[in-house]
């Protein structure tokens, strides 16, 4: 279970930490403010430790990239027994068997004709395989995405953003190919809510069949 310390969220370690972090870091790069940031030290399974001596429970598995928990075992070992192999694979020149074995798995694991595979480092570059493969199969390079969505700070995923205090020092330099058309969130629309979405996709598709942007792709974060 949880398990506090401090009187106050973050901790006195915490704020020393974020004033020298605001002193030499880029001011656009981590959130400061109200409770933000809580300095983690370190973490096991579901428990997170900040640099306070608080105890945390991780109920987001670290944005979604640690399912197995942190410190698993399993993983540490092939972390252990690849690094001794190799640290660095230049996997687009050069790439190892490694490679291979992991996209035909993930061919084998996935439905339909979903048969090959991008590797990506980061989340906004997974979506910016997607915008692309999208216009390279559709030939068509209008996007629909949702409001409140945000889904990456590179220039594609920006376009695709839908946050204006990201957007707002950029907008000249994106692209104008994406829409917006509204969450279907229940806590706005009850049970229409599906239908206001719906009803919106239609009408920005068809009007984007005049511009020089017609949709190509829809594109949604369910979570």
């Amino acid at each position: 279970l949880p398990r506090i310390k401090t009187k106050m969220i973050p901790g006195p370690q915490s704020v020393k930490l974020t004033e020298n972090l605001k002193r030499f870091e880029c001011p656009q790069m981590t959130y400061v403010g109200g409770v933000y940031p809580v300095f983690f030290k370190r973490a096991s399974a579901s428990n997170i430790f900040d640099v306070d001596g608080n105890r945390y429970l991780d109920l987001t598995s670290a944005f979604g990239v640690l399912g197995v928990g942190h410190g698993s075992p399993a993983v540490l070992k092939a972390l252990r027994e690849e690094s001794k192999n190799m640290v660095h694979g230049m996997g687009d020149v050069h790439p190892n068997e490694s490679k291979v074995l992991l996209a035909k798995k993930l061919s084998e694991m996935t439905p339909g004709n979903l048969n090959q595979t991008i590797f990506s480092s980061t989340g906004f570059e997974a979506v910016e395989s997607a915008l692309k493969t999208a216009v390279m199969h559709t030939k068509k390079t209008g996007v629909v995405a949702f409001t409140g969505a945000y889904h990456g700070l590179g220039y594609g995923t920006l376009s695709v953003t839908h946050r204006e205090d990201f957007k707002k020092p950029f907008l000249k330099q994106l692209g104008g190919f994406s829409y917006f058309a509204p969450f279907p969130d229940v806590r706005l629309h009850g049970n229409k809510a599906t239908a206001v979405a719906m009803k919106a996709l239609g009408s920005i598709v068809k009007k984007a069949r005049r511009s020089k942007h017609p949709v190509g792709a829809v594109l949604i974060e369910p979570i």
